[in-house]
C-alpha cells in the first residue's frame, strides 16, 4: 500500500531504522533516487519506481528543496513530497523523522484544494490552489458539511449565513476552521463537554458549493484511492475463504463494505452489525436499507448495553470507564469466531486520522495463520470516504446530514457539545429518542438548560 523513497542509500538507511523501530509491522519498502539531485535524474529514477497501485512518500532534506519543488510540480497524486526539517534526512533524530513520517503520510488524507473556476473543492495533491492557513498535520481530518440540517445548524451556531457545502477542518481542542473557497470563512469550537457549541463568521463573501459538481471534479482522485485500495484487498482474494466487515453504519465501515464487495464474491462476505441496544434508530434503519441495496448478507449481535445500564446497574460510560467498548468488542469477536470458516478476512474501516492508536496500526495485522486484519482505508481523509459514498451511489447515513462527525450510540461518552446539540435541536432525531428511558438520563447527566432544551425542541 506504501512505499518510500529517498535520496541516498545513507538516506534510506535512516529511515530503514525508523520503521523498524516505530513500524516494525508495516512492511514498508525503502528505495532510493540512486543519490541524484538533478531534477531530470530523480524524475526518471522515480518514473520506473513508481505504479498507480500505491501511495508513495517521497522525503527529502532542506538541502534538496529545490529538487523537491521541481518534483511536486509534475508528479501524481499518489506520491507526497515532503522536506524535513533538517538538512539531510540521515542526520534526523530517530523519532523526529518519525514525526516527519506521520506527517507525511497525513498528505494523502490532508490534500484539498481550491477551483476557483469551477467553485468547488478538489482532494488530491497538486490540483488547485491552496487554501489560507491550511497546513499538514497528522491531528488533522477534512471533512463537508452536507446536508439541509447540517447547513441549519451551522448557521445557528455561528449565528450567520454560511454557503451549503463547505470544508470543514477538524484541528486541535475541538476547533473546526471552515471553508466556502480558499479563504477561511468561519471558525466553529466544540468543547467536548455541555450542548453548547460556538462559533464566528471571518467572511460574509462566499457562493454555494455544487456538491454533484465536486463529486465530477473529485472522479478521477476518487477512482485512484479506490483503485488502490482495491489492490491491496486483491492480495488476500485467493486466500481468504471468508471475509467479514464489522459495519457500525458509519461511513468508513460502509465505504469498506462497498471495496470489499468490488473484490470478493458476495458469498463470501459477511457484514456483522453489532447492536448495541443503544443506537441511534437511524442507524439501524440505515443498515438495513443498505444491507439490502448492495445484497450482502447481514449478521445481527446484541452487545446489550442498554441491559448493562437498567438491569446491572452498570453506571453511564465514560472517557475513563469505556466498559460499553469492551462489551462491544467481546460481542463482535466472539460473533466473528463462530462464522469464521477456513482463513478469515476481517476489514476494517481503520483510518489514520480517527485517533493515535488506529494511525500507528498497520495496514495488516496478524500472520498468514487462519485469520487476518485488514484496512484499506487508512490513508483515506473523511472527504474522500463522503465523495466516494455519493459516486458509488450510496447514501450516507442520515445523521451525517445531520452535522455528526461519527456515528455511535447517542449515549457514547466520545460524543461532543456539537453531537448533543444537534440531538436535542433537531426534531427528528429527538422524537425517535424521545421515549428511550437512557436517553432521558443521558441528557439528564450533562445538565442541558432544562427550560431552553424545552423551548428550543417544540420551536426548532
Amino acid at each position: 500500500m506504501l512505499e518510500i523513497l529517498v535520496r541516498s542509500r545513507s538516506d534510506a538507511k535512516a529511515v530503514k531504522a525508523m520503521l523498524e523501530k516505530f513500524y516494525s509491522d508495516w512492511s514498508i519498502d525503502v528505495k532510493t533516487l540512486q543519490g541524484f539531485r538533478s531534477f531530470d535524474k530523480a524524475y526518471e529514477v522515480l518514473v520506473e519506481s513508481i505504479s498507480s497501485d500505491k501511495f508513495y512518500i517521497v522525503l527529502l532534506g532542506r538541502r534538496d528543496r529545490g529538487l523537491a519543488e521541481e518534483l511536486d510540480k509534475v508528479l501524481p497524486p499518489n506520491i507526497a513530497v515532503h522536506v524535513v526539517s533538517a538538512a539531510k534526512v540521515r542526520n534526523m533524530r530517530i523519532e523526529h523523522l518519525a514525526h516527519e513520517f506521520d506527517i507525511a503520510r497525513s498528505m494523502f488524507r490532508l490534500a484539498a484544494s481550491w477551483r476557483g473556476d469551477k467553485g468547488i473543492f478538489v482532494f488530491g495533491l497538486r490540483m488547485g490552489m491552496g487554501l489560507e492557513d491550511y497546513g499538514f498535520n497528522p491531528a488533522y481530518d477534512p471533512f463537508l458539511g452536507i446536508g439541509d440540517v447540517f447547513h441549519h445548524m451551522l448557521e445557528r451556531v455561528l449565528g450567520g449565513s454560511i454557503c451549503r457545502n463547505p470544508l470543514l477542518v477538524r484541528r486541535f481542542g475541538g476547533r473546526h476552521d471552515i471553508y466556502c473557497s480558499h479563504v477561511k470563512t468561519a471558525i466553529l469550537d466544540i468543547p467536548d463537554e455541555g450542548f453548547k457549541p460556538r462559533g464566528k463568521i471571518l467572511s460574509t463573501s462566499f457562493n454555494n458549493i455544487d456538491l454533484e459538481k465536486m463529486v465530477r471534479a473529485n472522479i478521477d482522485v476518487l477512482k485512484l484511492y479506490e483503485s488502490i485500495s482495491i489492490s491491496f484487498l486483491k492480495k488476500f482474494r485467493d486466500w481468504a475463504d471468508t471475509v467479514i466487515v464489522p459495519w457500525s453504519g458509519g461511513k468508513d465501515s460502509t465505504a469498506t463494505l462497498i471495496l470489499a464487495l468490488r473484490v470478493f464474491p458476495k458469498s463470501r462476505v459477511r457484514a456483522v452489525y453489532v447492536d448495541t441496544g443503544t443506537e441511534f434508530p437511524s442507524t439501524t434503519e440505515y443498515v438495513e436499507e443498505i444491507s439490502k441495496k448492495l445484497g450482502v448478507e447481514i449478521v445481527k449481535l446484541y452487545a446489550g448495553i442498554d441491559r448493562g445500564l437498567l438491569v446491572e446497574g452498570k453506571p453511564f460510560p465514560t472517557h475513563t470507564n469505556r466498559w460499553c467498548t469492551e462489551r462491544k468488542i467481546k460481542t463482535l469477536e466472539k460473533g466473528i469466531s463462530e462464522i469464521a470458516s477456513g482463513n478469515t478476512l476481517i476489514i476494517t474501516g481503520d483510518r489514520d486520522a480517527e485517533s493515535r492508536r488506529r494511525s500507528i496500526r498497520p495496514p495488516v495485522r496478524g500472520s498468514r495463520g487462519e485469520v487476518l486484519v485488514v484496512s484499506p482505508l487508512k490513508l483515506w481523509g473523511a472527504t474522500h470516504v463522503q465523495l466516494y459514498h455519493l459516486w458509488r451511489g450510496v447514501p450516507l447515513n442520515p445523521l451525517y446530514l445531520k452535522g455528526f462527525y461519527r456515528i455511535g450510540c447517542y449515549i457514547c461518552p466520545a460524543l461532543r457539545s456539537w453531537e448533543r446539540y444537534i440531538m436535542i435541536h433537531d426534531k427528528d432525531i429527538a422524537e425517535k429518542l424521545k421515549d428511550k428511558i437512557l436517553y432521558k438520563e443521558y441528557i439528564l447527566l450533562h445538565k442541558p438548560p432544562k427550560n431552553k432544551y424545552l423551548k428550543d425542541k417544540n420551536n426548532t
